[in-house]
């Protein structure tokens, strides 16, 4: 495999040697145009026959159908396709000689239609062969990470020949193209002939070749309604793609020296090395379609050329070369990468063949289109403001529209384990992400246990579902410290795919993976690790049962609230008491009311008798919120709890007020009495008291009898669970503090906990 990636590697920085300068590309269509003297439609036929050609895709099929390999194939015709891209060589010297530039543009329109048959009919070839060496979930990244160091060969080798085309006088550009084609083209032959020594992973018998698997790729819809989408994008690229070096360069209409011709390819290569990585995480991580759908948007940032004028192209050029790099990628690596993922490996050559014969015929007019337009509309002139509207811009914003209804088209198919459009596009714009891809880069490269765990902790929150498959993977780490910090960095995530792997987890061996595994879990909430949960929940084991008890709390379900139910009534461990009192609070099980009320009176310390009122109170009131009137130094609960007592006054009185009665006045004599108790610590009285007004309350508001009478606190309770356990709360107190029993402690708390459901009430 490592052999394979570095040979993939040097013949893809060869092949960019031969396309800058021998295919259709700026400096091939700078060549071709303006010093060849060929006119647009002469240069739009050129891009129009080259794509034409695809059709022999179809071939490619039968070759591998009657020879059963791939690898021969494609090596046979690319050697002659890269060979006879020579010719365009010696066009260049024979028209610097003295030749005819017509005859030359005759002939390179002919040895190129020739040269990219025998490249269409082996192409698919090299595709099948690709996906056999490198698997679907490392495919993305790798070719991303490849298409990098391939663009900084484009960089270097395109700055290189545009400085070399200004530097010569005028008179000797001919020859300097001469040689630079030459040039590319021994690259070309050396990106094929290097590929000798890749392996082809062979079938065990050759495949039967059957006529219908060539047209089995036209029944699947979604195969050919994205390979249409694809091709009418490039027919919208092609429009006007060719043509925007000659404009930029000529005298006549731009007239910005060759040099920027590398400026602008130099930000746009220098920005696909650093966007390409991201975008093949991306793809392997969220699926391709959302990735080439914002590619398709490439063409928007081509709307910079309609506002492009001889003053400004020195801001207006590296803006849009800006926008290329970026988006460029994402179009030109996700639309194959998504090809490979839409066809099935069976018969992979047949689907890889019709799609880059349909995106090639599709695609075809797109050239002559836009050429034959901006010849026709050649003496357009509309002054604009400052700006003069041409042909080149009416064929711009044609290009631009189509790409856009292009970008609607792909996301109608249907790719199978996308992420949704808006999913994607909110995580990418999330600031967040690109810390993620950094700490990801850094994740792939540490050695050490200590490195791994310490750069997990880093990943906080959702914006860090770009690292999930990573980190999933970091789960297997032979370091249990690296496990749990993985486990716990999925929880903060809170992302859906990592359920399954942190299920596995709840049965590991390591009862401390198995912890944080139940913790995540519960953080991300999904009910199928319910059941798992539940199995966990009876074995030994505190501090795991103690995390499955707060991660069904978190998840919430049916099935989860009659586990907690049960793991209060049943279990004998006071702690495991404590804990399933506080998840049954947060559940709004009122029922648990039952069980933990009368712990507050029984329990033993301080600390446990603590623990079930906050329970008590977060189930009558907001979670979290009791806390403070039991916690804290004698100054800071003295003046917190005054503060509670001022809100239960406040709150009766409103109370009161609605009642629009006027037997019911607030017994503001009570309140005071309650007040002046518990700022006196004597909590027997306070809580006698505070019995006296609820059961007052209660009276005013319901009937004087429904303290006496339980079928009435009953069918209260039906009618708002709250109000029922208070009155039974009351009633319980209220025999509490008669008993001898009864300290001063706990007469406090139950004092505390009447007055703050009256305060929330």
């Amino acid at each position: 495999m490592t052999r394979a990636m570095r040979v993939s590697i040097f013949s893809g920085a060869a092949s960019v040697v031969w396309q800058l300068v021998c295919a259709i590309q700026p400096l091939f269509n700078v060549f071709f145009q303006n010093h060849l003297g060929a006119t647009a439609a002469q240069l739009g036929l050129l891009v129009t026959i080259i794509q034409l050609t695809a059709v022999f895709q179809i071939a490619g099929i039968v070759l591998y159908g009657l020879i059963g390999r791939q690898k021969p194939i494609f090596m046979v015709g690319h050697v002659i396709h890269r060979a006879l891209t020579a010719i365009i060589a010696f066009v260049a010297f024979n028209v610097a000689r003295g030749g005819s530039t017509q005859r030359g543009i005759v002939i390179i329109i002919a040895a190129m239609g020739i040269s990219w048959i025998f490249a269409n009919a082996s192409s698919a070839c090299w595709w099948g062969w690709i996906a056999d060496i490198f698997p679907e979930s490392m495919r993305g990244e790798f070719f991303m990470r490849r298409s990098s160091i391939i663009q900084i060969v484009k960089i270097v080798w395109f700055f290189l020949a545009s400085t070399l085309l200004d530097i010569f006088p005028k008179e000797s550009t001919l020859i300097v193209f001469g040689v630079l084609i030459s040039v590319g083209a021994l690259a070309g032959l050396l990106d094929i002939v290097s590929q000798i020594v890749t392996p082809e992973p062979l079938p065990e018998k050759k495949p039967d070749f059957d006529v219908s698997t060539v047209f089995e790729p036209l029944k699947n819809k979604d195969f050919i309604r994205y390979a249409a989408a694809i091709g009418l994008a490039v027919f919208s690229m092609n429009m006007i793609g060719p043509f925007q070096a000659p404009w930029v360069v000529n005298p006549d209409h731009i007239g910005a020296p060759n040099t920027w011709l590398g400026i602008m390819s130099m930000l746009t290569q220098f920005l696909w090395v650093i966007c390409a990585p991201f975008w093949g995480t991306v793809m392997d991580r969220w699926g391709r379609k959302s990735v080439v759908i914002l590619g398709t948007l490439l063409v928007v940032g081509w709307i910079g050329y309609l506002f492009l004028t001889p003053g400004n192209y020195f801001i207006a050029l590296p803006l849009i070369a800006i926008f290329s790099g970026v988006l460029a990628p994402a179009f030109w690596e996700g639309s194959n990468q998504m090809m490979l993922s839409l066809a099935p490996e069976k018969n992979r050559v047949s689907y890889v063949a019709w799609y880059l014969a349909i995106v090639g015929l599709v695609s075809a007019p797109g050239s002559l289109a836009g050429g034959v337009l901006s010849d026709t509309l050649a003496g357009l002139s509309i002054p604009v403001g400052p700006f003069e509207f041409a042909n080149f811009h009416v064929v711009q914003s044609i290009s631009i529209v189509l790409g856009i209804f292009c970008a609607f088209l792909i996301s109608r198919v249907r790719e199978g384990n996308e992420k949704p459009f808006g999913f994607v596009v909110g995580q990418i714009a999330n600031p967040q992400i690109i810390r993620t891809f950094q700490y990801l880069d850094s994740l792939n490269r540490t050695e050490t246990p200590r490195a791994n765990a310490a750069i997990l902790r880093n990943f906080r929150d959702e914006s860090a579902e770009l690292a999930v498959k990573d980190i999933i993977e970091l789960l297997d780490d032979p370091d249990g410290s690296v496990q749990e910090e993985a486990a716990r960095a999925l929880g903060r995530i809170r992302s859906i795919q990592a359920v399954d792997a942190l299920i596995l987890r709840l049965l590991d061996e390591d009862s401390d993976i198995r912890i944080e595994a139940a913790r995540s879990l519960g953080r991300i909430g999904d009910k199928k690790a319910v059941r798992a949960l539940v199995g966990c929940l009876w074995e030994s084991g505190e501090e795991l049962q103690k995390a499955c008890i707060e991660a069904l709390a978190d998840i919430g379900d049916e099935e989860s609230i009659a586990q907690v139910m049960s793991f209060l009534r049943e279990n004998r461990s006071e702690r495991l008491r404590q804990i399933s009192s506080a998840a049954a609070a947060r559940l709004g099980i009122f029922e648990a009311a039952w069980d933990i009320y009368p712990r507050i009176i029984t329990a033993r310390t301080r600390t446990q008798r603590t623990q079930y009122a906050i329970a008590m109170a977060d189930l009558l009131g907001k979670s979290g919120e009791f806390y403070q009137y039991v916690s804290g130094s004698a100054s800071v609960l003295q003046k917190r709890q005054q503060r509670l007592l001022a809100d239960f006054q406040q709150n009766m009185q409103n109370v009161y007020a609605r009642q629009q009665k006027k037997k019911s006045r607030i017994k503001t004599d009570l309140i005071a009495k309650i007040r002046s108790a518990l700022e006196e610590d004597r909590n027997r009285e306070a809580l006698q008291e505070t019995v006296v007004f609820s059961k007052k309350l209660l009276g005013d508001l319901f009937g004087a009898e429904l303290m006496e009478d339980g079928k009435d606190r009953e069918f209260l309770f039906r009618i708002d669970q709250k109000l029922g356990v208070f009155a039974w709360m009351t009633e319980k107190a209220d025999e509490f503090a008669d008993g001898e029993e009864a300290s001063g402690e706990t007469a406090r708390i139950l004092t505390l906990l009447i007055v703050y459901f009256l305060a929330v009430y």
